[in-house]
């Protein structure tokens, strides 16, 4: 009940409107790093960032204290112990190191956990699997992973005749491994032969690289080690004695000597762990989140570092167009940042056949249609010249879906668009050959496409996002603050229905609430069982997502309406059929990620090689005249914050 009290607290910010900056609580967030390193202190600047876009502003409500173990482990530990006490309302950490001291000190769960810039949170033995949503549930956050191999693949680009690379590695470091692993794997590929040695701290650094050097190898490279690269000064120097280059796939080294830096953007990666910060800090169920990777990318190239070498290394025209950052004898210069890189106004070599099939008509799958086609204009694709377009709508019936994927599938379409889970699964399994985009899913690994965002069938890509039951559970005590028990239907046969009762039970348990579930197969079940909910005592009826409930909902709201019991939903079109309050994942928005992502396709990206898109954005939409049939009047805040209002 105390959480939920605090997240009452949160409802003004729900869906990103004005915070009252008289009013509001002081959040209370620690950061802890483990040194003080330039891609660090980029990605807790992003961490600010991205918790200040979100309305969580220092001075104003949010109390930001920052922890640094500056490279010892014991003082990491130490610091962890403290934060694990439960004075901060949320402990974010960045680097694999400060995530294994976090988690060991933070074990029985008393304070919210948020991690980012790690290599691999799978095998950093704090509980994380390879399934986004398998992780402690006071635990969640964003693996970033350097690309070594990408940074390999560069340095034969540059020199074509690259064939002896050393490395300087810490075995104490998982993430050292991770890098040096996939250093290993893309080395064999490549027949590039990869000289390793090892140094367990700073001191030890300087006499591996020149070991390595003694070897021989004809550059020396730096993947994500926090050791070598707290000494990255000596790793250059002994190089340019050596006349050879040094390269890494971690950013910001360049400046310092390297002849190339290929990596994550840790700025954008800390804004992105802000930005899950945020949500946290706004109610969301840590347990409920997936777990996600991000490696936004991000190129820096030293022509100065070309004069003096022994072998012939040079930057194409291409690759010095493709950097983030040149640095020559002018300076350094940076590419403009754009927020939405403009679209290609280019046509495409063919026209596309877009075939989009729908289980259902619904308001909420027709904004997600408007959302895709949304997309591929943003993306500059336009109808008529780059695609030719044809909507598909099964109108609920199984057999109908299927027979409508088997007809695209025989008019040679070029590319499948899904809106729903059950037409995610029936284009999976009859359309085997042709690329498939989907939108509007709950949860793709549960419907058998996917595992990670990263890993998923090599076919199929898409946006999705799963009902936000925790934001609902603040908003329902808003308007009834005396609410005790919910009533709730789904759908036992329909995966996405499971799915979203199961993350409604939970966010109702850890309301401290009571859950009161009633299953239906059939839209005829439906009048039956919501008077059936209702005759048990039910404070308010919170239906989960299922494409039987939404097909039915007039029948549902008809029969809570007679014993005045207000139903609160996840879909935006019920709340025009009379749910009082409508929280729902933007469709639209979901849409359009997912029209970006098939532009992509059609541009000639490989979908096995595109991540899936988890889609956050939420919509709150009231009705006035349904809370007023059910005796109800509707909090002033809550009315203001809402993106739509019916009624009068």
């Amino acid at each position: 009940m105390i959480a939920l009290a605090s997240a009452i607290l949160l409802l003004s910010d729900l869906p990103r409107t004005p915070r009252n900056e008289t009013s509001e609580r002081k959040y209370r967030v620690a950061l802890l790093q483990i040194a003080s390193q330039p891609i660090l202190e980029d990605g807790a600047a992003g961490v600010v960032a991205g918790l200040q876009e979100r309305g969580f502003v220092e001075g104003r409500n949010l109390q930001l204290a920052r922890f640094n173990a500056e490279g010892d482990m014991a003082t990491a530990n130490a610091m962890a112990q403290e934060l694990a006490g439960g004075r901060y309302d949320l402990v974010v950490t960045l680097s694999t190191a400060c995530l294994q001291a976090m988690a060991n000190a933070n074990q029985r769960g008393q304070v919210q956990h948020v991690f980012g810039m790690v290599s691999d949170p799978t095998i950093s033995g704090v509980g994380i699997g390879q399934n986004p949503l398998e992780h402690p549930p006071h635990m969640v956050g964003i693996g970033t992973l350097p690309p070594a191999d990408k940074s390999f693949e560069i340095a034969r680009q540059v020199n074509p005749g690259l064939r002896r690379v050393g490395v300087v590695w810490n075995p104490a470091e998982i993430n050292s491994e991770v890098a040096t692993r996939m250093a290993r794997d893309v080395c064999q590929k490549l027949q590039i032969e990869l000289l390793e040695a090892n140094a367990e701290n700073t001191a030890a650094v300087r006499e591996a690289a020149v070991s390595l050097v003694g070897r021989d190898v004809d550059a020396l490279w730096v993947g994500g080690d926090v050791t070598v690269l707290g000494a990255i000064d000596v790793v250059v120097r002994v190089a340019q004695q050596a006349m050879i280059p040094v390269f890494t796939c971690i950013p910001g080294n360049a400046t310092k000597g390297t002849l190339f830096d290929v990596g994550a953007n840790y700025y954008e990666v800390g804004r992105k762990v802000g930005d899950l910060a945020a949500r946290v800090l706004d109610g969301a169920d840590v347990a409920t989140l997936p777990w996600e990777k991000a490696i936004p990318p991000k190129l820096f190239l030293n022509t100065l570092a070309l004069e003096g070498l022994k072998d012939p290394w040079a930057f194409s025209p291409e690759l010095l167009e493709q950097a983030d950052s040149v640095i020559d004898a002018s300076g350094e210069r940076t590419k403009a940042a754009t927020a939405t890189p403009a679209p290609s106004s280019s046509p495409l070599t063919k026209v596309w056949r877009l075939r989009l099939a729908s289980y259902i008509n619904s308001a909420d799958a027709e904004d997600a249609e408007q959302g895709v086609r949304a997309g591929l204009s943003a993306a500059g694709m336009v109808e008529g010249r780059d695609y030719e377009w044809k909507s598909l709508n099964a109108q609920g019936e199984m057999a109908t879906l299927n027979g409508l994927i088997d007809a695209a599938v025989a008019d040679h379409a070029d590319l499948i668009l899904t809106v729903s889970t059950q037409a995610l699964q029936a284009a999976v399994q009859r359309a085997r050959d042709t690329p498939i985009v989907f939108t509007m899913v709950a949860n793709p690994f549960l419907a058998g496409v996917a595992t990670t965002d990263r890993d998923h069938l090599p076919r199929v890509t898409g946006a999705y996002g799963a009902a936000d039951a925790a934001a609902m559970m603040p908003v329902i005590r808003q308007v009834l603050p005396q609410v005790q028990k919910l009533g709730t239907l789904y759908s036992p046969t329909e995966v996405n229905s499971v799915y979203n009762h199961d993350v409604l039970a939970q966010a109702v348990k850890r309301a401290g609430g009571q859950l009161v579930s009633v299953g239906i197969n059939t839209p005829s079940e439906a009048p039956d069982a919501t008077q059936s909910l209702c005759t048990q005592g039910v404070d308010a009826i919170c239906l989960t997502n299922s494409n039987l409930a939404g097909s039915c909902f007039p029948s549902i709201v008809q029969a809570a309406r007679r014993s005045r019991t207000p139903v609160f939903t996840f879909l935006g079109s019920t709340a025009k059929q009379g749910a009082v309050v409508a929280l729902t994942r933007d469709y639209f928005d979901m849409g359009r990620d997912s029209g970006l992502i098939a532009a992509r396709v059609m541009r000639g990206e490989d979908p096995s090689q595109i991540p899936l898109h988890a889609s956050t954005k939420n919509r709150l939409i009231v009705n006035l005249d349904a809370a007023r049939e059910n005796g109800i009047r509707l909090p002033e805040s809550l009315v203001t914050s809402a993106d739509e209002t019916l009624g009068q």
